[in-house]
């Protein structure tokens, strides 16, 4: 049973890799629209709905009914805090979205636990030792960058060190508790992973820019989203103190992991 989050104090700071993004009221708008999309079964190609289908039954069946303090990044509409809140000890959802926090809200008002932290996580200050589980699901992980109006500015060299991956990844290591786990839903670097990507996107009516065998998919609605090799994973985690041997790379389907980390 879900017993009252803790008050904790988690402030968003403004931090100096935190650059900020202003968009105009349409394209804002459409951009509004496109996540709402991204959630919408209908818009999802196969091989990425399947993914998430398999990852949504490997979670229940390790963690679902269990009384945990769980970290959710990029909680979007707030299904996984519906599924998990209602037994977690607490469940914080991180989100950057206005829209999706506020779904998040409505859809967890009667969670006693559950709590919605608005901003970007790489200006959070997160307590130490707070977490069993850290997630951040559905392939969100992904698409932590720093903006750039010039694509080619994310080249090898960005993506197997990223900045705005490293310090949301860094500072939810850093508020787990010893032996807690951090799990990432991820795209691996392959030919049919670029396809469902760029299926995905143009099925919620974007345009993508990036030719094809780039290592990530962007639309030219500002909407970014990165693949995976294991490589690539390892150096950026690496970058955040976690070495190879706490890692996990649990097979969901041919064009996605689930990452597993443990502190």
């Amino acid at each position: 049973m879900s017993t009252a989050s803790p008050a904790l104090k988690i402030p968003f700071v403004k931090s100096p890799d935190v650059e900020e993004s202003v968009h105009g009221s349409a394209l804002a708008e459409y951009q509004r629209l496109s996540v709402q999309q991204t959630l919408n079964n209908k818009f999802v190609p196969v091989p990425i709905l399947e993914a998430r289908n398999i990852q949504d039954a490997l979670i229940r069946e390790r963690f679902e009914g269990q009384e945990l303090a769980i970290a959710d990044i990029g909680c979007g509409d707030g299904y996984h805090g519906e599924v998990f809140g209602p037994d977690a000890r607490f469940y914080h959802g991180f989100e950057i979205s206005s829209e999706m926090a506020q779904k998040s809200r409505e859809r967890w008002q009667d969670i006693d636990g559950a709590r919605v932290f608005e901003g970007d996580a790489r200006s959070l200050l997160l307590p130490t030792n707070t977490y069993d589980i850290a997630w951040s699901l559905y392939f969100t992980s992904g698409n932590f960058r720093q903006e750039f109006e010039d694509i080619n500015l994310y080249d090898d060299a960005y993506l197997d060190k990223n900045p705005a991956f490293i310090a949301i990844v860094n500072r939810f290591y850093e508020a787990l508790k010893q032996g807690g786990k951090l799990f990432l839903t991820v795209y691996k670097d392959v030919p049919k992973t670029e396809a469902a990507q760029r299926e995905f996107y143009q099925k919620t009516g974007q345009t993508v820019v990036t030719p094809l065998g780039s290592r990530f998919v962007a639309t030219k609605e500002d909407f970014w989203s990165v693949r995976w090799t294991e490589e690539s994973m390892l150096s950026n985690l690496r970058a955040c103190g976690i070495e190879p041997g706490q890692v996990v790379f649990n097979d969901l389907n041919d064009v996605a992991w689930l990452v597993e980390v443990t502190k």
